[in-house]
Parts: C-alpha cells; structure tokens; sequence
C-alpha cells in the first residue's frame, strides 16, 4: 500500500534543471506554470549565485522567453526581474514588534519583492542597498 504521505526526492543536476525550466518558459499548462513560479519563489534560494547567473544567461537568450517578454507575459517579466542580477535588492525592514530584518528582494512593479506575490510595504521599510552580483 502506497501511503499519501510518502515524500520522494529527485535529484538532478543543474544542466537537466535548466533544461526543465527551459521547458516551462510561459505560457504553458498549469503545472509546468507552477514549477516556474516555484523556480521563482523557491529554487531561486538554493542556488549559487553564478548558477542564478547561469540560468538566467541561458532562459534570456531563449526565443521563447523573448517572445514572452515582448508579448508582457507576466510570468516572463517577473522571472526578468528575480533573477537580472543588477536588480537585487538588500532592504531592511522593521515590523510593528520593533524588530528589524534584512531581507534579499528583487525590484517589480516598483515594489521589493520577495516572492511573485510578496513584497516588503513601502511603510516598513527603513534603508535598501543594492546588491551587485557581479
């Protein structure tokens, strides 16, 4: 019997993980839409940095991804902005308890996000530097 909370791990590496995105460049059918979002909101955090650099070289030159962009695709121009390097952001935020917190975002739509749909209010926070990754 097959129990529902069984959890399997795949392991791929980086060159099989990049093609796999490559194969959810938007727009596409849900699931691949949500493994897009996810390399947004989550895989993008457990990347090296020139590996973020990598993927997004790679997908940038993609003529799908172009075609997104220039059709507004949503998902495309978000991806654009998570992963540009020259658009990261270090902002530090402080909550109404009175702590502060350093978080990593990405600027869109002129708010600093830290996923698709989250984003430091502009009330919050206290100072932003740039992070280069160079």
């Amino acid at each position: 019997m097959i129990s529902s909370k069984i959890e399997k791990k795949f392991q791929i590496n980086f060159f099989e993980f990049m093609f796999l995105v490559e194969a959810c460049i938007p727009p596409r059918p849900i699931a691949r839409s949500v493994f897009w979002d996810d390399v947004i909101n989550k895989y993008y955090h457990l990347m090296t940095q020139d590996e973020r650099k990598h993927l997004y070289k790679s997908i940038s030159d993609n003529l799908c991804f172009i075609d997104g962009l220039d059709k507004e695709n949503e998902q495309c121009l978000i991806f654009k902005a998570r992963f540009n390097p020259l658009n990261q952001y270090g902002v530090k935020a402080h909550h109404p308890n009175g702590n502060e917190e350093w978080v990593h975002t990405f600027l869109y739509k002129g708010k600093y996000h830290t996923e698709i749909n989250y984003w430091v209010t502009d009330e919050y926070i206290k100072d932003i530097t740039p992070i280069y990754e160079n």
